[in-house]
């Protein structure tokens, strides 16, 4: 099974999330398992829960998350620092 994540954008002043809850859902049903940074989705008013709810699972950081996947879902260059 390939692992999708989504970390949270941490460029100055960004809202937007590389994925909805209606996308990881479309991705779970595809086969992917999804881990998604928590808070990823905080600028978009978009909870942890509701990712849980669509099938991904929270990872506690970007590091850890990285390491594990085989796609990256992001809108900036993917970095471990601000």
């Amino acid at each position: 099974m390939l692992t999708a994540f989504v970390p949270r954008e941490i460029a100055s002043g960004e809202t937007r999330v590389a994925a909805t809850p209606e996308t990881v859902a479309r991705l779970v049903k595809a086969g992917f398992a999804v881990q998604i940074e928590t808070g990823a989705g905080k600028g978009a008013l978009i909870d942890d829960a509701a990712y849980e709810k669509a099938g991904a699972a929270i990872a506690a950081d970007a590091a850890a998350g990285y390491g594990a996947a085989d796609l990256i879902l992001k809108y900036h260059v993917p970095t471990l620092e601000e």
